[in-house]
């Protein structure tokens, strides 16, 4: 009977301890003051007001609630505004996710850092988001990628880019995106071998002053159009702003060109485009990269911009696609201000998202920097919901990727894209040198 008594008595206790756990049961500890006290309750009544203990670590851009992501954007580098589009896909992607609950319950939000298309304050940046205070993991759409990947990468930050503007970029390993930059060695025949089949042989290339991405991707151009047996007849650089028409197409009909390969903003192409045909020029081919995929643009330009070619590495509105359909939903409900006319800019943000947002949700109950990475440097798939092309192999790294581009033509009234083949073109690999 008395072993019985002290077993009663012990449990007496011990139920005693739970149940008088607030209070500090059997606890002499400082207070947040620093005062003496037999009681702790202002932390316990807190974990209990938030249902109970953090399950995880303190880490950077995490906590119980919500996860931090950052934004890096260049928005009005060069003309227009391809940043705020593709800020609104993000925004998208985002706002659907936090519909469904976020990611393992936590409401995810970013901080937005512009950087004005210089690669400096794409530095500065990167370097406020790897902070203290920064993010999980950081999307950027920016034609000065070069500056913050260094700094990311240092701080352990996976970076998923929208446009690897900078060659240089691809080379961290932090670094990811659904696409191959486009100037990356070593380059596809594939926009050379577009042209000569339009009946082009004599391409002028044309890049903006002081951005070194798309003289990179102009260079690869160059690559590609002799590797498909054509003459490069001019590398022009424009400068920023607004286009000296009479200029740009007195340098076209000097170098004898039958053709444009352009790597510039959306709006500065349907210049370019507007200006050769006030000019008669009579061009076989104007091509536009995938920024001038732009439904805006082209209904500010018009019929003069009929027959001009662009090219994109998702799979292009025009398919309709249950994938696209979603897209399209979650923009007018989380940036009704981009689902009007929507932009390829767009969607490229949600695909970027969409990828990071993979790398979290595969990085467990309690996401860590160094376990996103880990995440999305063993993602072997990855078809963004059925948006890309074709599915990639993240875990392979950027030069890993294929260059395979869907081609678009303006329609002859000025008012649509339609696909110039039914299934993408990817090209030969055209050796370095």
């Amino acid at each position: 009977m008395r072993r019985h008594r002290h077993s009663l008595a012990a449990a007496i206790a011990v139920f005693t301890c739970v149940v008088l756990a607030l209070t500090g049961c059997g606890t002499t500890q400082a207070s947040s003051t620093g005062n003496a006290s037999g009681t702790n309750t202002g932390g316990l009544l807190h974990q209990v007001e938030q249902g109970g203990p953090n399950p995880c670590q303190p880490t950077k851009g995490v906590d119980r609630d919500s996860i931090n992501l950052g934004m890096v954007y260049s928005e009005s580098a060069f003309g227009g505004d391809p940043g705020a589009q593709f800020r609104a896909g993000v925004d998208a992607r985002l706002g659907e996710q936090n519909a469904h609950g976020g990611i393992s319950g936590r409401t995810l939000s970013y901080q937005v850092e512009d950087d004005h298309g210089l690669t400096t304050l794409n530095a500065t940046a990167g370097r406020t988001l790897a902070g203290p205070d920064g993010a999980l993991g950081v999307v950027q759409f920016s034609s000065a990628s070069g500056g913050s990947a260094p700094v990311l990468d240092a701080a352990g930050v996976p970076l998923v880019d929208g446009q690897v503007s900078d060659p240089d970029a691809a080379s961290h390993s932090n670094v990811f995106s659904y696409s191959r930059p486009m100037g990356m060695q070593p380059t596809s025949s594939g926009w050379g071998d577009f042209l000569y089949s339009r009946g082009a042989r004599r391409v002028a290339t044309v890049a903006v002053q002081l951005s070194a991405g798309t003289q990179a991707m102009a260079d690869a151009a160059q690559r590609s159009a002799r590797a498909a047996g054509m003459r490069v007849a001019a590398t022009l650089l424009v400068p920023p702003g607004e286009l000296d028409a009479d200029s740009f197409t007195e340098q076209i009909r000097s170098a004898n060109a039958d053709s444009i390969l352009a790597f510039v903003p959306a709006p500065m192409f349907y210049e370019i485009a507007i200006a050769v045909r006030n000019a008669g020029l009579g061009l076989t081919a104007v091509l536009g990269n995938q920024s001038a995929y732009s439904q805006a643009e082209l209904a500010a330009a018009g019929t003069k911009a009929a027959g001009v070619y662009t090219f994109v590495d998702y799979t292009p509105f025009e398919v309709n696609s249950p994938a696209h359909q979603r897209f399209r939903a979650a923009l007018g409900a989380y940036a009704p201000q981009a689902a009007t006319v929507v932009d390829g800019n767009a969607l490229i943000g949600w695909i970027s998202a969409d990828l990071l947002l993979n790398g979290i949700g595969a990085a467990g109950r309690c996401p860590t920097r160094a376990t996103v990475l880990a995440a999305l440097r063993h993602l072997t798939r990855y078809d963004a919901g059925g948006l890309l092309l074709s599915p990639i192999d993240p875990s392979k790294g950027l030069g890993a990727a294929t260059a395979c581009y869907d081609y678009l033509r303006v329609n002859k009234d000025g008012t649509t894209f339609a696909p110039v083949n039914t299934t993408p073109r990817c090209g030969r690999v055209v050796p370095a040198g």
